[in-house]
């Protein structure tokens, strides 16, 4: 998939008035307010459109976006979508996220109109998501969430886990499995990596370690800060780039590097997408993602596709990556991460890029955008009365 490079700066509304026999339902598209929520639901609607799916993505909030898919036949629809008249059109709708005002309405809407829906939580399900705001969400289940969950047509788990997560909450519910995906050809021929040198002088010559992703408490900032306080001093060329929207977690880490004595020796850049993304992902020479709490990260995905050696935590839940010798996977415990990293810069440039090799070949062969997309139209297909159930549905 090739992405437009243009921003869309005004509030998204409706590009198109045809309606869709696939309806997608989410709070937004805007890649800094609402995550890797983003580019997954992007990126697997732009592969079913592919298929000749007819798909629609109505959100309730105004979006910017940093890109769009340019070679599908997406229809995008703003705030002033009548939801439920979109739902009567539809032939299915997939609901993102839990916990929010479009859940509720869109799960009604589809109950009104007797059109089937799935919901994928996008991790939203996973324990430590829960813990997060915990009073809040247990009266929000009660009252609205469960009746949603249970009387869903399907629920969408991302990983093997969220399977598990989701039964807790509605155990007669079928539950499809179709994780996220990315286009491995979308980072191939990256820019040259003195674009961001050039701007970024500090990175020259240096092991570059990405973390690529929220700022977030939940991404183990704290436990990153931990690692290099304990691995840096025995690695002068090891610099953290840092790039990602602020999300509360950056004075902390900031604080906690700087009390460490590393401040030189980490970059942060911000949120990034585009082709900034690309000349980030161009600088790299490792990734490390220590998550507390993962739904299936775009991310590390995307971090495959660059054949980089990976470092991640088992609650990213891809223990597929772990199997297929992708990467280093750790628990989310400061000691652990450590010593992770360590194991990862003591192997030499030949078994480093034998791992990120191996990850690129995983995403080649059981991750990419179309190979999901298959499987999700298999799932919209039998809602619809299409003939026998998928083999990734469990009952």
């Amino acid at each position: 998939m090739s992405y437009a490079q243009t921003v869309i700066d005004q509030p998204v509304r409706s590009f198109s008035s045809r309606h869709s026999g696939w309806l997608h339902l989410c709070n937004g598209l805007d890649p800094v307010r609402d995550g890797g929520m983003v580019p997954s639901i992007l990126g697997m609607t732009g592969a079913l459109s592919r298929l000749g799916g007819d798909v629609t993505i109505v959100m309730p909030t105004p979006s910017r976006l940093d890109s769009l898919p340019v070679e599908t036949l997406l229809t995008l629809k703003g705030p002033d979508t009548d939801l439920e008249a979109a739902v009567r059109a539809a032939e299915v709708v997939h609901l993102h996220g839990l916990w929010q005002g479009h859940t509720r309405r869109g799960a009604r809407a589809a109950r009104s109109a007797r059109v089937p829906y799935l919901m994928a939580a996008h991790g939203m399900a996973e324990p430590w998501a829960l813990r997060h705001k915990r009073w809040k969400k247990s009266f929000y289940l009660a009252l609205v969430e469960s009746r949603n969950l249970r009387q869903a047509a399907c629920l969408h788990a991302l990983s093997r886990p969220e399977i598990g997560h989701l039964r807790r909450f509605a155990p007669w519910t079928p539950i499809c499995f179709v994780p996220n995906g990315v286009d491995p050809s979308f980072f191939d021929d990256l820019p040259a990596r003195a674009l961001l040198e050039q701007e970024h002088p500090e990175l020259k010559g240096k092991f570059v370690l990405l973390f690529f992703g929220r700022v977030h408490v939940k991404k183990g900032l704290d436990l990153l800060a931990e690692a290099l306080g304990r691995v840096g001093p025995g690695f002068p060329d090891l610099h953290l780039l840092v790039a990602g929207k602020d999300d509360g977690a950056w004075k902390p880490f900031a604080e906690r590097i700087e009390t460490l004595g590393l401040s030189e020796r980490v970059t942060y850049v911000g949120h990034v997408g585009g082709e900034r993304a690309r000349q980030v992902w161009a600088a790299a020479d490792a990734f490390i993602l220590p998550s507390y709490s993962e739904g299936f990260s775009m991310a590390i995905l995307e971090a495959l596709a660059c054949s980089l050696p990976c470092l991640i935590t088992t609650a990213c839940h891809f223990p597929e990556l772990a199997d297929a010798q992708g990467a280093v996977v750790v628990n989310p415990e400061a000691g652990e991460v450590a010593q992770g990293l360590r194991g990862l810069l003591e192997r030499t440039d030949d078994e480093r890029r034998r791992l990120g090799q191996n990850g690129r070949r995983l995403v080649e062969n059981q991750y990419t955008w179309d190979q999901q997309a298959h499987r999700l139209a298999s799932v919209y297909k039998w809602l619809a009365g299409g003939g026998a159930r998928p083999e990734c549905v469990i009952p």
